[in-house]
């Protein structure tokens, strides 16, 4: 896997993370990343995860 096509997946968590409304945002399960990653294999999994978390502050 190249780190350009990473980087890529890493934006799309990120955009994901900062799509969502306030309240989606607050009303996030434990859990509720992992549900809306369209990812299974690694490392695009955590690539994605990532970037999602990092959007959120965490």
């Amino acid at each position: 896997m190249d780190s350009f096509r990473l980087s890529r997946i890493y934006a799309q968590g990120w955009n994901t993370a900062h799509g969502l409304s306030s309240e989606e945002r607050e009303g996030l399960e434990p859990g509720g990343a992992a549900a809306r990653n369209p990812y299974a294999g690694e490392p695009e999994r955590s690539r994605w995860s990532e970037g999602f978390a990092k959007a959120l502050g965490k």
